[in-house]
């Protein structure tokens, strides 16, 4: 009986939602635009964003005017939160707010982290996959949403967007993030955070147009299995997969060492969005070359109403 009643609330829910004319928005979200914020991050000018580095304040440059551009507001008064860690460099997070279209005390918050491993030996270790492109999909994600708060549509939740540095120092940013939060985690619906979100590169016969989700049973009862319906639409037709390769205790591992995971422990429902690992994961190869353009498109697409769903 429980079952059923949630199907029939998601059924309901979905139905609600998705009578929404959202093309104006999908429309921002163009292939050019993926690759564009891609090509910048992951340029050897920034020379692999490494905390600390000028390339890596850079990124965090050209996500706090992305943010300014879209006209969204500063958390706390400011699109940077800045921290010490272990008393050696300054890492800074960049964080923007879109508050709800009609007054709302409930949250989600939308994270991707814009560091990497910067140059070792002498080479260049880029990351267009890790993690250029799911930055890339929070800042189109941004633009979606802001234009619909322009336009009086949406987001019905507020909506909190943030840029991590220090990922790879022991997820050194959304660990600061989680620890100064000033919103109780009730008050928190998701945290939805992208990290390797831009290829195909899955093993040979598999199908490539794929979103791997890890996570999403942790959600509320009735916000579970949202993603799963979203890829169903026709116009997206992704292969929804719950696990990382079938395996449940990499799955764990994983998930336990994302920036994700920051948020899980302190009781707030989190789910990791990513497309997985491959052979040039953490390698000087990682690309822009790599990345799978139409099909981060259609990935952001499914963010996209995913998000919407969860606001609802």
């Amino acid at each position: 009986m429980k079952k059923s009643l949630i199907c029939l609330f998601l059924a309901l829910l979905c139905g609600h939602v998705m009578a929404q004319d959202l093309r104006p928005y999908e429309r921002l979200a163009t292939e050019d635009a993926l690759l564009d914020r891609v090509s910048y991050l992951a340029d050897d000018a920034n020379k692999g964003r490494a905390s600390g580095t000028i390339g890596n304040t850079c990124a965090e440059q050209f996500i706090v005017q992305s943010f300014r551009k879209f006209g969204m507001k500063p958390y706390n008064w400011s699109y940077t939160q800045s921290f010490s860690y272990r008393d050696s460099i300054i890492l800074r997070n960049v964080v923007a707010v879109i508050p709800a279209n009609c007054p709302s005390d409930e949250y989600v918050i939308i994270s991707a982290h814009f560091d990497h491993l910067g140059e070792i030996r002498g080479r260049i270790f880029n990351g267009a996959d890790d993690n250029a492109s799911g930055v890339a999909v929070l800042l189109s994600l941004a633009e979606m949403f802001s234009a619909m708060k322009d336009d009086g549509t949406g987001p019905a939740k507020n909506l909190i967007f943030v840029a991590f540095d220090g990922k790879e120092l022991s997820l050194a940013g959304s660990k600061y993030f989680a620890k100064h939060l000033n919103i109780p985690a009730s008050r928190i619906n998701a945290a939805v955070n992208i990290d390797i979100i831009g290829t195909d590169l899955v093993p040979p016969g598999s199908n490539k147009e794929y979103l791997l989700a890890i996570g999403e049973e942790k959600l509320r009862p009735g916000y579970r299995n949202l993603l799963r319906y979203v890829c169903l639409r026709p116009e997206l037709r992704l292969d929804y997969r719950p696990d990382f390769y079938g395996s449940r205790s990499f799955t764990r591992m994983v998930y336990e060492n994302g920036d994700h995971w920051s948020f899980a422990r302190k009781g707030i429902p989190a789910v990791f969005l990513t497309s997985g690992f491959h052979d040039y994961t953490y390698k000087p190869e990682d690309d822009t070359d790599k990345i799978n353009f139409p099909l981060l498109r259609k990935r952001t697409l499914a963010i996209y109403h995913f998000i919407n769903l969860l606001c609802h």
